[in-house]
């Protein structure tokens, strides 16, 4: 298991890199509904070549959340970032996030992306904001696929 996602141009479905000698991430501001959530760690199998990722909190260590690249779920996904969100993630007027949204499991077996409240995280500081997408049309429930679950 590694801290980062593995990414290379060639292969758009894996997720992108943060690298820094402290793994973790840290949201000053919490996450939405939980503002006691600052610090995660990104976990990636390496054995595995999946899209989705753990989000795991340093916080509350019951809290791991799945994470996915949003472009992954939805090609044309496109995130307008205010004054406000780049001053909160210390970006630059060109510098870029990398986005994440959070994925669901439901009892029956339906995946589905938060698209509405992405994490956007900047690279090169490990500084996270969860934003909300005001007059969007995407939602906190974009169905992906469902999983079976029947035993074989």
């Amino acid at each position: 298991m590694t801290m980062t996602a593995p990414c290379t141009p060639q292969k758009p479905a894996e997720l992108p890199v943060i690298t820094t000698a402290d793994p973790s991430v840290t949201f000053p501001e919490g996450l939405v509904g939980m503002p006691t959530w600052k610090r995660f760690v990104l976990i990636v199998e390496d054995a595995e070549e999946l899209p989705v990722a753990m989000l795991q909190s340093l916080d509350d260590p019951d809290c791991t959340m799945l994470v996915a690249d949003p472009k992954m779920v939805e090609p044309s996904y496109t995130v307008r970032l205010t004054a406000e969100d780049r001053a909160a993630l210390a970006l630059g007027k060109d510098g870029q996030p990398v986005l994440y949204c959070t994925l669901s499991v439901s009892a029956d077996g339906w995946i589905s992306a938060n698209l509405l409240a992405p994490l956007a995280i900047n690279p090169e500081s490990r500084t996270g904001r969860q934003l909300i997408l005001d007059e969007s049309a995407y939602t906190t429930t974009h169905t992906i696929a469902q999983v079976s679950t029947e035993a074989d």
